[in-house]
């Protein structure tokens, strides 16, 4: 699979938000956008496991981050890495999407380079870890 086949799938319910991060990948990746998490989960059923990475807000209406973490969970989708993408950065957030085990969270305002850098990152090495466990590696 070549990167350019990879899909990003990006859930924010600012379009503007969507708009820049889409700018930051969509060169390497196929985008997927989605308005809120009820989006987010359509487009997870449809193809979750050959989504190389979500980018997610936590804050959204009708249905919030947390709630496609909890269906990720649900649905075995551990293997494909969240990034949270929030302008609500408390404690309490943090540690609970944590407890659904993220990969990162990056804060907004966001530098574009840092994004792209740590996306990137994270995607390589779930991407190596995808690799060793299919060749039987604990």
């Amino acid at each position: 699979m070549t990167q350019q086949q990879k899909k990003i799938l990006i859930v924010d319910d600012k379009s503007v938000n969507r708009y820049i991060l889409s700018g930051i990948f969509e060169n390497e990746y196929d985008i997927q956008e989605c308005a809120d998490g009820s989006e987010a989960i359509e487009a997870l059923e449809q193809g979750g496991k050959d989504t190389a990475a979500v980018l997610l807000d936590i804050v959204m209406p009708t249905c919030d981050g947390f709630a496609v973490l909890k269906y990720m969970k649900e649905n075995q989708l551990q293997d494909v890495p969240v990034v949270l993408i929030s302008a609500n950065v408390n404690d309490e957030n943090i540690h609970k999407a944590y407890s659904y085990e993220v990969a990162d969270y990056i804060q907004k305002p966001f530098q574009e380079p840092v994004v792209k850098r740590r996306v990137e990152s994270i995607i390589e090495l779930f991407e190596k870890k995808k690799q060793m466990k299919a060749k039987g590696s604990p």
